[in-house]
């Protein structure tokens, strides 16, 4: 396939009236202006229209009217791509034995992942932390050797990222065991101090879950003096990477900005940290939680009807890269690598940049940022119609 007279974000330039060619590999072939089309080949104008690395998300729930945790993959998948976005890690929030089930239950729908390409794996989050945040406290779970291994053939090995607080009996074991699996294990839901937690990163721990969610505030002991806490020590901790939900809602635009400035651009990665019902339109559902009725806002997240609680984002993805130039001032190369680039990279893969020999996982979007079209693997997946 041949895109044709877009704008295209070559590694880290803007070309207009560029091209893209992709082979039957799935890959990019050739970026560049003028590119003759090939007898057979499929061709697509992309004209005023801008081509951007495919949005790569390594923390999400669920979206719309599916949740990962017991809803149907498949058609979580397609509701992703429709969204722009070209891998994903779908993350469970359960106790060992219900995460196991639905394991073995999304691979069997899948066929082992192979009917939802950009499914990545899977992510369990819950299990391993010392507290849930929104989560039940049914899905806690002591740190067991057995029960790991167990998650991780019930997964085929398909766990890119696994989250632990750093505190609980085993952690450091259970760290060394994921790394050398070639898992990225991610510090979450922890009150830690900053001693455990540099023990952690001694031992592997390379990634921070939703930075400033579930981090317990650094206590003043002594009057007058400014406590240093763990939210302290990632900032200044270069083995780590950070994720962040960038709607403005869970954590401060300041905050985003001073973590910007602290980790560099290359160590933040956006995430939606998305639930059901993320990408609905504003208003009132029933459903999306048992028991409460809660409403999608368009700025302040999901808020239960009740008492006006924060109950989760309701990010798309394309909204995050929305965010990142509208809401943080980004550039369009910058907010590419924040919800592309980096993640893709903290995951390991050949996506997140547009050059010759990556995957060819591309979005097109209009000026106003809409997404026109969705490219997997260099076949046209999705387009507006």
């Amino acid at each position: 396939m041949l895109i044709r007279n877009a704008t295209v974000l070559h590694v880290d330039r803007l070309e207009q009236g560029s091209d893209v060619r992709f082979g039957g590999d799935g890959r990019i072939l050739a970026i560049g202006p003028g590119l003759a089309a090939d007898p057979g080949e499929t061709t697509v104008d992309a004209d005023g229209l801008l081509a951007l690395p495919g949005l790569v998300d390594l923390h999400t729930h669920g979206l719309k009217s599916v949740s990962v945790q017991d809803g149907s993959l498949v058609e979580y998948a397609k509701l992703q791509l429709e969204v722009g976005v070209t891998t994903c890690v779908p993350t469970l929030y359960g106790s060992p034995e219900t995460n196991r089930r639905r394991l073995q239950e999304a691979m069997a729908e899948t066929r082992d992942l192979q009917e939802t390409p950009n499914v990545l794996g899977f992510r369990p989050e819950i299990m391993y932390v010392a507290k849930t945040g929104a989560g039940s406290a049914g899905s806690l779970s002591g740190i067991e050797p057995q029960v790991s291994e167990g998650l991780y053939a019930a997964a085929r090995g398909r766990i890119p990222v696994w989250d632990v607080s750093p505190e609980l009996p085993g952690a450091i074991e259970f760290i060394r065991w994921a790394r050398d699996k070639g898992i990225r294990v991610s510090l979450a839901h922890t009150g830690a101090t900053v001693e455990q937690t540099r023990a952690a990163v001694d031992a592997g721990l390379s990634l921070v879950t939703h930075f400033y969610d579930t981090f317990d505030l650094a206590e003043q002991g002594d009057p007058g003096v400014y406590p240093a806490g763990v939210t302290d020590y990632v900032q200044i901790e270069d083995r780590l990477s950070v994720e962040i939900i960038p709607d403005g809602v869970h954590v401060h635009p300041f905050l985003v900005e001073k973590t910007l400035r602290c980790k560099g651009l290359e160590r933040v990665a956006f995430v939606t940290d998305s639930l059901r019902g993320s990408g609905n339109p504003p208003g009132v559902y029933e459903g999306l939680a048992a028991g409460e009725k809660i409403e999608v806002t368009p700025d302040r997240g999901m808020r239960r009807v009740g008492d006006d609680t924060l109950s989760g984002s309701c990010l798309t993805h394309l909204q995050s890269f929305r965010n990142a130039v509208r809401l943080f001032d980004r550039s369009l190369r910058e907010a590419s690598i924040l919800c592309s680039r980096n993640p893709a990279r903290l995951l390991g893969l050949p996506k997140g940049l547009l050059a010759a020999g990556m995957d060819g996982d591309l979005i097109l979007l209009d000026p106003d940022l809409e997404l026109a079209a969705t490219v997997l693997a260099g076949k046209l997946v999705w387009e507006a119609r």
